[in-house]
């Protein structure tokens, strides 16, 4: 997963150079252009990670729920 959101990180930095004069990309430099892209990679894996969290919450829950049932289905 870690490939793709480098990326698409990338991708998002090209189109933002896209945008703007070659002037001020030059200005702006590629070592700066680069920390943009580790700001937006980290951006999207922590976004990524906090869905997961949320999913395995979902998960865990419904284990108990099932888990809960099976235990009283008798009754």
């Amino acid at each position: 997963m870690t490939m793709k959101q480098n990326v698409h990180a990338q991708n998002v930095v090209s189109s933002f150079k896209a945008k703007l004069p070659d002037a001020l990309v030059n200005d702006i430099g590629d070592t700066h252009l680069d920390e943009l892209a580790l700001l937006i990679e980290s951006a999207i894996s922590t976004a990524v990670l906090e869905e997961m969290e949320k999913a395995a919450d979902k998960i865990d829950k419904l284990a108990h729920d099932i888990r809960h049932f099976a235990e009283h289905f008798d009754n």
